[in-house]
């Protein structure tokens, strides 16, 4: 379906990152990496990119972004681009174009990664050894799930909108106030909490519960004050738990014997937080199944930008994965071969 050179590019709600993969079973040229916000449309940060290389002439498109891809127009959870297939395709001169969400390539890349590997994997618990379902989620801007699953010698890749599902307490007294926790508008979902912006509510929140406020507003700053004070180090407590709570969840639902693996940019900056009682409490306090849950293994991907790898690696093994996808192609018309004209 794609020609190569392919252009790689996973598109988030914060940053979009393109590199370019010139031939099959090699590495991906190095990563541009731009705010998706310096461009008002995913073709416009596009020709950006081509604009900054010129050696390699791209003769197709695999990308790979944050929102629900279906229907004929997919737009990003979490900011205002919109990706028709047909109108980048045409206004880039490609020959074919293929969409995924964000997840297909964390997915396929867990196939690739060595556990032993610092650069690779953090384990966070138990190392273990599986064959079954492998389950990848990420708190970042936003909040992203998928199941790896086996099928014989192939892997089918179930995406989904996790992150949308409702959220609330668990236990008669978890140390939250839930109703400072509420949005404005709409519903407490598992991302209004399990996100680089639930990170701050949660600060916030535990910031109004003691009569105080606080004046961070990103996710760093909370990250980066949690060694000296006392609100921010109680956020990510309650941020790790319950993140364990959720992953321990979904672990449930797909079965994922094979291990949990977080991703995002917030779980490597957590990792010895998230190797703490908070995460692994919440993630195996699961009765009647709590034996079960202590034998998932649990990792923190390390590698850097691994969705590029796992485009590359889907690319490299096309008939190893299976995936929900949208696929444009171009075509031709021969002029030569214009309608008869009726008989007179």
């Amino acid at each position: 379906m794609l020609t190569y050179p392919v252009l790689l590019a996973d598109i988030g709600g914060t940053y979009a990152r393109f590199a370019i993969l010139a031939e099959p079973a090699t590495e991906p040229t190095p990563i541009w990496k731009v705010a998706t916000a310096n461009y008002n449309s995913p073709v416009a940060a596009i020709r950006a990119y081509f604009d900054r290389q010129v050696a390699i002439q791209v003769r197709s498109a695999f990308l790979a972004v944050a929102g629900r891809v279906d229907g004929d127009v997919t737009r990003l959870t979490n900011a205002p681009w919109r990706f028709d297939l047909n109108e980048i395709g045409l206004a880039l001169g490609l020959e074919a174009v293929r969409l995924v969400n964000d997840y297909v390539p964390l997915a396929a890349v867990l196939t690739v990664l060595d556990g032993d590997a610092a650069t690779d994997l953090a384990r966070i618990g138990p190392a273990g050894v599986d064959a079954g379902t492998r389950l990848v989620i990420g708190p970042g801007t936003g909040l992203g799930a998928a199941a790896l699953i086996p099928a014989g010698d192939s892997f089918f890749i179930q995406t989904t909108e996790a992150g949308h599902i409702g959220f609330g307490p668990c236990e008669p007294d978890d140390g939250l106030s839930w109703h400072d926790l509420m949005p404005a508008k709409g519903r407490l979902t598992a991302e209004t909490l399990l996100s680089g912006a639930g990170l701050v509510r949660i600060a916030r929140a535990l910031a109004a519960a003691r009569g105080s406020a606080i004046e961070w507003s990103l996710p760093a700053e909370v990250l980066e004050n949690r060694l000296m004070d006392e609100v921010a180090s109680e956020a990510v407590k309650q941020f790790t738990r319950l993140l364990g709570r959720f992953a321990g969840d979904l672990s449930l639902l797909f079965a994922a014997t094979g291990g949990v693996f977080v991703a995002g940019g917030i779980a490597p900056r957590i990792i010895e937080d998230l190797r703490g009682e908070a995460f692994h409490s919440a993630f195996e306090d699961k009765p009647p199944f709590h034996d079960a849950m202590r034998a998932v293994p649990r990792f923190v991907i390390t590698r850097p930008e691994p969705a590029i790898g796992g485009l590359a690696v889907i690319l490299s093994n096309e008939n190893t994965f299976l995936f929900p996808a949208k696929d444009w192609r171009r075509v031709e018309v021969d002029q030569c071969q214009a309608p008869a004209s009726a008989a007179p």
